[in-house]
């Protein structure tokens, strides 16, 4: 594996105490609890041409006459049901002494294993692994993609045990990495996590056409990771990177992380997507160059919309977000804050970073609130709090509202409500910091712990607004944002509005904005106080 390091600003940066929150289970809570061995891993690859993999698990029991072990059913980040048990195959169950053991299957993604008192057990299993992405495992002759729901069966239990992960990979190959930490004994391709959510969470990328580069943000460690043939050289990406996160570092204080990866398939054709994960971004990509500065301000605001949800999301999270039950999705009506207003900060945070400037931002939610108004008719029919409870379902696209679009315009009504309501003494930059001092720990916030926790720091009642903008399917008042922001919607003839919707949403700066107006937008897009 190349691995280079590049230079970047230095500044202080604290790590939390209030590390990944499922975390904090495992490592803080339990007071007396016994120590539980770790499941440990073997991933090993003979005959990676087939796009197969073995995965051989070392499980301790603690005696019990018998195990249950369970594949999850869906995958934190893809809102729709897996059959991951599929891939599945010479499944078998032996002592350490090589003895098999009785096994049956009561369902498609369970195994249960006479275990006959003993301390542990061996697993051995072969996964189909057709296609790697940022959703699914997937393994060629030169390259691995580990996914953790569609690799690794867990006990089932409720105790949070620890896991190691050991990848055995074929001698040409040259290394890997992960937002997993890397085990006690310090062997290279070695992982561990403090319980199966953090495992589960944690996708690894190995093989021949694997590209690192290290750089640090304050005293944490990045990386950006290549899989494949990218034109974009590691290095030149990651140094784009420092002022972007330094930004998101000044938001919050500090960032939350020891390691944090983004790791980056190499496809060619498709749309770039990603999935979140608490120490990594898991993305598809074409591995090219972004061509022109608008591309280059797009880039940055997709980065920044992810890298925000490692916080909160993952974090900062609602309640019903962790710890997870693998067999069965979770419905929450607080996904228009984890996903909502992880849209809108992303898109705030890398212009506040000088990565774009007042016209970008303004071009960008011009794009928004066209895009609500002109092609999301499901914005009366579904609440931002059905539309989050309903992620799961399969509701038609014209009753369907976008999540990540309205969630992102809410949070600019919002702003402009708390700012005005506050004559500028408080932001929903306040709103979000307290919410991450209170809730980012082991329990998550419900609906109304965070309405409480927005009107605190807000200093006024918020709960006829909020209600308005996630509970009801009225239109949108933006005079209120309009006016503190000095701003408008450009004027257009009716012919055109007939012909192109969206010119009707266009923002910009009204011509006879007062300085205090001029001021309040500067204020809005300058850096970060923290």
């Amino acid at each position: 594996m190349s691995t280079r390091r590049i230079a970047a600003p230095r500044v202080v940066v604290l790590v939390l105490g209030l590390a990944l929150a499922l975390s904090v289970v495992q490592l803080g809570a339990q007071k007396g609890a016994p120590k539980l061995d770790p499941i440990v891993y073997t991933i090993t690859f003979p005959n990676p041409a087939t796009k197969t993999f073995r995965v051989e698990m070392n499980v301790p029991t603690e005696n019990r006459a018998s195990v249950d072990l369970m594949m999850p059913a869906w995958s934190p980040g893809y809102t729709g049901p897996q059959e991951f048990a599929r891939h599945v195959s010479a499944f078998r169950a032996m002592t350490p002494s090589g003895t098999n053991l009785d096994v049956t299957q009561p369902a498609p993604n369970r195994w249960k294993v006479s275990s006959g008192g003993r301390p542990s057990i061996m697993i051995f299993y072969t996964l189909a692994a057709p296609r790697g992405s940022n959703l699914s495992s997937g393994v060629t002759a030169t390259s691995a993609v580990i996914m953790g729901p569609s690799t690794y069966l867990t006990i089932v239990e409720e105790a949070r045990r620890p896991a190691e992960v050991r990848l055995e990979l074929p001698p040409t190959w040259k290394g890997s990495i992960s937002g997993l930490t890397g085990s006690l004994d310090t062997h290279p391709n070695h992982y561990a996590a403090p319980d199966y959510d953090t495992l589960a969470d944690s996708p690894i990328l190995a093989g021949v056409d694997l590209d690192t580069t290290e750089f640090k943000v304050g005293s944490i460690a990045h990386h950006w990771a290549w899989l494949g043939k990218a034109e974009w050289e590691s290095a030149k990406v990651a140094a784009t990177l420092p002022s972007l996160l330094l930004e998101h570092s000044r938001f919050w204080g500090s960032l939350p992380f020891k390691k944090y990866a983004f790791l980056n398939i190499v496809t060619s054709g498709a749309p770039v997507t990603a999935i979140e994960h608490g120490t990594s971004l898991a993305i598809n990509s074409n591995g090219k160059e972004p061509a022109d500065p608008t591309a280059r301000f797009k880039h940055a605001v997709f980065l920044s919309q992810k890298y925000f949800r490692a916080v909160n999301g993952k974090r900062l999270r609602p309640v019903e977000l962790g710890p997870f039950d693998y067999e069965k999705p979770p419905s929450t009506t607080g996904l228009w804050v984890a996903e909502g207003l992880t849209s809108y900060y992303g898109d705030l945070l890398a212009t506040r970073a000088g990565l774009g400037s007042q016209d970008d931002f303004l071009a960008l939610y011009s794009k928004h609130i066209a895009d609500l108004q002109t092609k999301q008719p499901g914005r009366l029919v579904q609440t931002l709090e059905e539309a989050s409870a309903k992620t799961f379902e399969n509701v038609p696209a014209n009753q369907r509202l976008d999540l990540a679009v309205k969630g992102a315009v809410v949070g600019l009504v919002l702003e402009a409500h708390i700012r005005t309501g506050s004559k500028g003494k408080k932001s929903l930059d306040d709103v979000m910091r307290t919410a991450y001092k209170r809730w980012s720990g082991v329990r998550g916030y419900s609906s109304e712990d965070f309405a409480q926790t927005a009107m605190d720091a807000a200093g006024f009642d918020l709960k006829t607004m909020l209600h308005t903008l996630t509970a009801t399917t009225e239109e949108l008042d933006y005079t209120e944002m309009l006016d503190w922001f000095g701003l408008r919607f450009a004027e257009v003839d009716a012919a055109t509005k007939a012909a192109d919707p969206a010119k009707a949403w266009v923002l910009e700066v009204r011509a006879d904005a007062t300085l205090e107006q001029q001021k309040n937008l500067t204020a809005f897009l300058a850096k970060s106080k923290g």
